[in-house]
């Protein structure tokens, strides 16, 4: 370390004699700025800066260009999930000062080792990611244990009483594998999680014997035995069991006993009447792993056997277990968990639902015992994402638990809902039909469309669902589970909110679409070939004068001909591409506005930016270079970003929306009143012009409300000094319902389509050129 570097206020715990990592701790100088009396109060933005790590929205979508990254160069990454050791504990103990100083001490170490282009990033208050580049499994564990070696090796060093470590999970990434984000996170999530129980174990251990070695000089802590034990065995589908060693009695929770036909919950000379159900096979390693515990000679064990339940089957159990002794060092309670291998991980814990490894052990069940028929629904919560931006993590998740629930009670009997991954939920219904399907999707949907509350907090979501039948769509877990995700993209694509059953004609379509993104790919490679820009004009809605003319990006393609913007688009958005062509459109809109202001300086032109190119850093720069060339103001261009992304909550979207106001450009929100801002936020959202969603023209010469509503939001935004451009006029009906409303901008196909530069010119610039 540099002598540059300072160390941390020293603070002592004079009252426990306990020494703390702030007492050793060094840190570069450049965060001494952060005085020790304001580092007390844990604020995720403030953590995330302390430790100078990547927030978990940007983590997992660098995540995502580094999975493409490797799947491109045929590189494999390894990812890595690593949970801070009792962080909550360490706060509450010795002060959140002490848990920032532990987290910025782990963080440190392991960076020290990443190289380009290496990833770290922060899941959650004490969770992170670590994507190792071209590194197998085994570097990336050793790469671990070092760094748990080294942080034991400061412990010892700094005299730190609380346990300063992390539990990790590992999992190797081919590039043929097909995971997303959320799935690969998941499978090292599993695996940690396997490490995390076994450190739990280890950690009841010796608190158990730590109290025995210090008498009852600690404070005491009165909890009921009875309720605890209870919570434990209700809180994990594996079996807890604690047995007194000087008396050979057991207890066993109320499901293994059911499972296997145990006389009770307690059991006596428990090794006696649990061995008789045990594999012949088996049952000599059994007894002597337990003997091996009951003499003493072990603490622990960990023994994998077969044991018959009450069905007449054997079942895989893996028992993991550990003693306590007394004061004399004698064996005194042997508690541990009995996994029962047919059943782990079959539940999903933050919804109680059965998991996707218990839908494919149903579904091939019934694929192989009896052949009735089934029907496979998969359902997505549309925009889902928008719920965690608006509040957080965790508020999703609750979100998640109470959807679940209220789905779960709209089945009939012959209906189980399972979770998937993320928002994604499946149904499976035995003997049902199409028919049943719509049914059940119908009053699921009903419920969602009305706004949802929890915790004060409101929040909306539609739901988009695929549908696949067996025996019609295949007879194989793997194909129905194909089937019925591409009918639920299907449904997706034709807008959300809408349940699609699977046929073969939507094989092709995926097709399409997988050739499609190949063919834009390539067009962008080849200079943008195929691409051009449309400007469709923005008229003054007193007057129908023109204003200026927003720039729509359209594609051709040799094998498909001209493709809709809604269809590519998204193409774009989901491979990264966007970012590429949204500078391409930039610079041609730019430069065909520069032109045309030679001969009509007021024109203005409006450009939309896709949310994926303001995440990509700081874009602004590029922007006032690009328009140097043209010599051209800021001002003369609008920039349009669609209302959802004004709605996040996030300080990264305040900075780049300060950036470009700051930079003279006019911001304008596209397609209001179609997603999830209310009309007091318009308010507070930093945007010059409010651009109505055409879909409230629709029906508004019969029907009044909406002329009445768009007048309304008219005032409104008035009165918060932004003005409004209402879209999608296409009749001279619907433009005398709207005029004399008070907006400012009318667009829509009654005063003109969106088409070429050369052809804008001759209907609406020939007198001034």
């Amino acid at each position: 370390m540099s002598a540059a570097q300072i160390k941390i206020t020293i603070e002592l715990e004079y009252k426990s004699g306990v020494r703390k990592l702030s007492e050793s701790l060094v840190i570069p100088e450049e965060w001494s700025h952060m005085e020790a009396d304001n580092m007390g109060t844990v604020e995720w933005q403030r953590v995330v800066d302390l430790t100078q790590i990547m927030d978990r929205r940007n983590g997992k979508d660098r995540l995502a260009e580094l999975i493409e990254l490797a799947r491109q160069e045929q590189k494999m990454l390894t990812v890595v999930f690593y949970d801070i050791n009792g962080l909550h504990l360490i706060n509450d103990t010795y002060g959140h000062h002490e848990g920032d100083n532990l987290l910025l001490y782990v963080s440190k170490i392991i960076e020290e080792g990443l190289t380009e282009p290496d990833l770290l990033f922060r899941l959650s208050e004490d969770e992170f990611i670590l994507a190792l580049y071209d590194e197998t499994e085994d570097g990336a564990a050793e790469r671990m244990e070092k760094a748990l070696e080294l942080l034991e090796k400061k412990r010892e060093q700094f005299g730190i009483y609380y346990d300063a470590s992390f539990c990790y999970g590992v999992t190797a990434v081919y590039p043929s594998d097909k995971f997303s984000v959320n799935e690969i996170i998941t499978r090292a999530d599993e695996r940690m999680y396997i490490q995390k129980r076994n450190f739990h174990i280890d950690r009841a251990g010796m608190r158990l014997r730590r109290n025995t070695e210090r008498g009852r000089t600690a404070p005491g802590f009165d909890y009921n035995r009875e309720f605890l034990y209870e919570a434990l065995a209700s809180s994990t589908d594996d079996y807890v069991f604690i047995g007194d060693m000087k008396t050979g009695i057991f207890r066993y929770p109320a499901a293994m006993v059911e499972e296997f036909g145990l006389p009770g919950e307690i059991v006596e000379n428990a090794a006696a009447v649990w061995g008789v159900l045990i594999h012949p096979e088996d049952k000599k390693g059994f007894l002597e792993s337990n003997q091996d515990i009951a003499d003493g000679r072990v603490e622990h064990h960990n023994i994998e056997y077969r044991a018959r339940n009450v069905f007449g089957e054997w079942c895989w159990l893996r028992c993991r277990g550990r003693m306590v002794r007394d004061n004399e060092g004698k064996p005194e309670y042997f508690a541990g968990f009995i996994t029962n291998m047919g059943k782990k991980n079959l539940i999903d814990h933050m919804t109680e639902l059965y998991n996707r490894y218990e839908l494919e052990g149903t579904v091939k069940k019934h694929l192989v015992d009896d052949g009735r028929k089934f029907g496979l629904m998969i359902l997505d919560m549309d925009e889902f994402k928008n719920v965690n931006d608006l509040y957080d993590r965790s508020f999703g998740d609750e979100v998640l638990r109470v959807t679940a629930q209220m789905i779960s009670s709209l089945l009939p009997s012959n209906a189980r809902m399972y979770r998937l991954d993320g928002d994604e939920f499946a149904i499976l219904i035995l003997n049902g039909d199409w028919d049943e399907h719509i049914q059940i999707f119908n009053r699921i949907r009903y419920k969602m469309h009305r706004q949802q509350e929890f915790e004060g907090k409101k929040y909306y979501c539609t739901v988009s669902a695929g549908y696949a039948a067996f025996p019609e769509d295949g007879s194989q877990y793997l194909e129905l589970v194909k089937c019925a995700n591409y009918s639920l993209e299907h449904s997706k694509l034709l807008g959300k909110d809408r349940i699609t059953c699977f046929s073969p004609d939507i094989l092709p379509e995926k097709e399409r679409r997988l050739e499609l993104m190949e063919l834009l790919r390539e067009s962008i490679e080849h200079g943008f070939a195929g691409f051009s820009v449309a400007y469709q004009p923005q008229v003054e809605a007193a007057t129908g004068k023109l204003f200026g003319a927003e720039a729509l990006a359209r594609w051709t393609c040799g094998k498909y001909g001209s493709i809709s913007p809604g269809e590519f688009i998204p193409l774009l958005e989901r491979s990264g591409l966007i970012n590429q062509l949204g500078r391409w459109i930039f610079s041609q809109a730019a430069a065909q506005c520069g032109k045309w202001r030679r001969y009509r300086p007021d024109f203005r032109m409006s450009i939309n930016v896709s949310y994926h190119q303001l995440r990509k850093g700081d874009i602004v720069p590029d922007m006032l270079k690009k328009l140097e060339q043209f010599a051209m103001p800021p001002s003369s261009l609008t920039l349009e970003l669609t209302e959802s992304y004004f709605m996040k909550e996030e300080e990264s979207r305040e900075n780049v929306l300060d950036k470009l106001h700051g930079a003279g450009f006019t911001l304008a929100m596209d397609d209001f009143g179609m997603g999830y801002s209310s009309l007091l936020s318009l308010k507070n959202i930093p945007v010059d012009v409010v651009k109505i969603d055409r879909g409230f023209v629709k029906g508004i010469t019969e029907d009044r409300f909406n002329a009445i509503f768009i007048g309304a939001i008219t005032e409104l935004c008035h009165n918060v000094g932004k003005q409004v451009c209402l879209e999608g006029v296409e009749t001279e009906e619907e433009y005398r319902a709207v005029r004399d409303t008070g907006l400012e901008l009318i667009q829509g196909f009654y005063f003109g389509l969106p088409v070429a530069a050369e052809e804008f010119e001759r209907q609406w610039l020939s007198r001034e050129l």
